[in-house]
C-alpha cells in the first residue's frame, strides 16, 4: 500500500518533481509519459491496457499529451482525481535554478542564503522539503497516483476513479481544455456518472492554523482596451489626443477597483490588476501614438459576463471623460502661458468589440468579411500568443470602422476561466455538502485538525472547466472575444454537459512560484493520504 507507505511516497514525488516539466515546453510530454509509466506498473492497468491512456492533444505545438486512468469497481458512480503536471519557471532561483528540480539538493542548499524569516524557520526544522513543483502541484499528483494504486488492489471497489493528469495549467489550461471533450465521451462509453472532481492544489493554514477545504473555483476574464487616439506631432500636441493619455486614465480607474470585486456569500474576490500595456507604434518617430493598448485580470465569483461588460463600459466612459477633463484643463493652462487657444473637440465614445465589428461590416458589408478571413488565416500561422492575436485583430477590425474620432473598444481575451460554486442546488452540489461536514468531523477525530472550508479557490485552477453557470456565455462572450474559434477553442458545449460539482483537497505548503516554494511533509505523508482516501470513499457512496 503506497499511502501508508511514506518512503513510497516520497519516491514518487521526487521522480516527478526531477522532471523539468515547465508550462509551454516539451517537457511537459515527457512528464505525461513518466506519469504513465508508473500507472503501468500497477497490475491492474497490466490486465486492462485500454483503461490507461496517453492521448495527444490535437494541434498542439509542444506536442503536448495528458494522461487519463479509468480504474473500474461496481456500478456507474465516479469520482475524478484530477491534477496538472506543468510547473513555472525557475528564473527566480538565480544561480541555482539548475538545482530547483531536485528537492534534497536545493533544500540544502538555500541553508547558505538570506531567505525570508518565515522561510528560514521552516527550513531549519526539517519539516519541509524546498523545490519548484514540490507543492504545486506534484505533492498532489504523487498522492493522487498512490491513491490510484492502493484502490486498485481492493477486490470489490464500490463505484469507479479515474485519474486524470494534464499539462498547460499554468498557461492557458490547454491540457484541461482538451480533456473535457473525452470525458463527456468516456462517460457514455463506459456508462459513467461524475460525482464530484478531486483537485490537489496547494493550500497554507490560515492565522488560527486551520487547513483548507474548497468546494469551488474563482473565474477569471482578461478585458482589453483598445485606446485609439488622434495622432499629431509632437510640436503641436493639443492638436492631436494622445492615445497614451487616454490609455492612463483607463489604468486609473481599473487598478485595483473594487468595483469590480466580486463576492459569493461572505467571500470577496482580489479587484483587478493590469497585467501589460504598450502603443501599436512600430518604429521610433515625432508623431504621438495613435494607438495605445493593454489588458487586465479580472476575477469573478458569481457575476456573468453581461454584468462585467456593463461595468467596463460604464468604467471606460469614466475614463474618457477624464481624460478629456485633462486635455482641456492643460489646454486651457498652455493658453494662459502661450496665448495659442485649442479646442478639444472629442467626445466619449466607447464600443464593445461586437459593436465595432457591426459597424465596419455595415460600412463594407462582404469586402470587409473576405479580407477579415484572409487576415485571420495569416495571423493563425503567424501569431502564437492569444492575446497579440486579439489585439491585432481589433486592430484589423478598427481599420475598416468608419468613426475615426478617438474611441476606447473594450474586446476580451484568452483565457477564460469559467467560475464555478456549490450552490446547494443539485443533488450532487447537496451531496458533496454532506461529505464535506464529514471530512471535517473525520480530521478532527483521527488527526486533532481543523478544517476552514472556502467556496472559491482563488488561485485559479482547471476546477473551472468542471461545469458552465453563465447562461448566456455564448451571448455575450463569443461575440467580444476576437480569438474564440480561430486561435483558441473553449469546449461550451461539452462543459455545460459535464457540470458536476468539485472539490479541492490537496496538501499544505507555501510560497508557490517564489524559490522558496516549498512542502509540509508531516502533512503530506502523515494525514492527507487518508484524508483523500476518505474523501473519494464517501464521495462514490452517493
Amino acid at each position: 500500500m503506497y499511502l501508508s507507505n511514506p518512503e513510497a511516497l516520497k519516491k514518487i514525488l521526487l521522480k516527478l518533481v526531477e522532471c523539468p516539466s515547465l508550462s509551454g515546453t516539451e517537457k511537459e510530454r515527457e512528464m505525461a509519459e513518466i506519469i504513465h509509466k508508473i500507472l503501468l506498473e500497477i497490475p491492474y492497468f497490466t490486465r486492462n491496457p485500454e483503461h490507461l491512456e496517453l492521448i495527444e492533444i490535437e494541434n498542439d505545438k509542444y506536442n503536448r499529451c495528458f494522461v487519463s486512468a479509468l480504474l473500474k469497481g461496481k456500478g456507474r458512480n465516479t469520482v475524478i482525481l484530477l491534477h496538472h503536471h506543468d510547473v513555472v519557471g525557475v528564473d527566480d532561483y538565480g544561480s541555482l535554478k539548475e538545482d530547483a528540480f531536485y528537492p534534497d539538493k536545493i533544500t540544502a542548499k538555500l541553508q547558505k542564503l538570506d531567505i525570508p524569516e518565515k522561510a528560514r524557520k521552516d527550513l531549519d526544522s526539517g519539516e519541509w522539503q524546498f523545490g519548484r513543483g514540490v507543492m504545486d502541484m506534484k505533492a498532489g499528483a504523487a498522492l493522487q497516483i498512490a491513491l490510484l494504486h492502493d484502490f486498485s488492489e481492493e477486490e470489490c471497489l464500490e463505484g469507479n476513479v479515474l485519474l486524470l493528469s494534464v499539462p498547460g495549467e499554468e498557461s492557458n489550461s490547454e491540457g484541461m481544455l482538451a480533456a473535457v471533450p473525452y470525458l463527456n465521451i468516456l462517460q457514455e462509453k463506459y456508462d459513467l456518472d461524475y460525482v464530484a472532481v478531486v483537485n490537489s492544489e496547494p493550500h497554507d493554514t490560515d492565522e488560527q492554523g486551520h487547513n483548507d477545504i474548497t468546494i469551488g473555483s474563482i473565474g477569471k476574464i482578461m478585458p482589453v482596451f483598445y485606446c485609439f487616439g488622434k495622432e499629431t506631432h509632437a510640436s503641436a500636441p493639443f492638436e492631436g489626443f494622445n492615445s497614451a493619455l487616454l490609455f492612463s486614465q483607463v489604468e486609473a480607474e481599473m487598478e485595483n477597483n473594487i468595483e469590480l470585486c466580486d463576492r459569493f456569500e461572505d467571500e470577496i474576490s482580489p479587484p483587478p490588476v493590469n497585467l501589460k500595456n504598450k502603443d501599436l507604434k512600430e518604429l521610433y518617430n515625432v508623431t504621438t501614438p495613435q494607438v495605445t493598448v493593454g489588458y487586465f485580470n479580472v476575477f469573478m465569483m458569481q457575476r456573468t459576463i453581461s454584468d462585467i461588460s456593463r461595468i467596463l463600459k460604464v468604467i471606460a466612459s469614466k475614463a474618457f471623460n477624464n481624460a478629456l477633463k485633462l486635455q482641456k484643463e492643460k489646454a486651457e493652462r498652455f493658453a494662459d502661458l502661450s496665448g495659442k487657444k485649442h479646442e478639444v473637440p472629442w467626445k466619449t465614445n466607447v464600443y464593445m468589440f461586437e459593436e465595432l465589428y457591426e459597424k465596419a461590416y455595415k460600412a463594407h458589408g462582404k469586402e470587409f468579411k473576405n479580407h477579415l478571413d484572409e487576415y485571420i488565416k495569416d495571423l493563425q500561422t503567424t501569431e502564437e500568443d492569444e492575446r497579440e492575436f486579439t489585439i491585432k485583430l481589433i486592430d484589423a477590425v478598427h481599420n475598416f470602422c468608419p468613426d475615426r474620432e478617438p474611441k476606447i473598444v473594450i474586446a476580451f481575451a484568452p483565457p477564460y476561466y469559467p467560475h464555478i460554486r456549490n450552490k446547494g442546488e443539485t443533488d450532487k452540489e447537496k451531496y458533496l455538502l454532506k461529505v464535506l461536514d464529514r471530512i471535517k468531523e473525520y480530521g478532527r477525530d483521527n488527526f486533532n485538525i481543523e478544517f476552514r472550508v472556502t467556496k472559491m479557490y482563488e488561485g485559479i485552477t482547471d476546477l473551472s472547466y468542471c461545469g458552465l453557470q453563465d447562461p448566456m456565455i455564448l451571448t455575450y462572450l463569443k461575440p467580444n472575444m476576437p480569438a474564440l474559434g480561430h486561435i483558441y477553442d473553449l469546449p461550451i458545449e461539452d462543459l455545460q454537459t459535464l457540470n458536476t460539482a468539485v472539490i479541492n483537497i490537496g496538501p499544505l505548503g507555501r510560497d508557490a512560484h517564489k524559490f522558496t516554494e516549498r512542502l509540509y511533509m508531516p502533512y503530506f505523508e502523515e494525514i492527507l493520504p487518508s484524508l483523500l482516501k476518505y474523501t473519494v470513499y464517501q464521495l462514490l457512496k452517493f
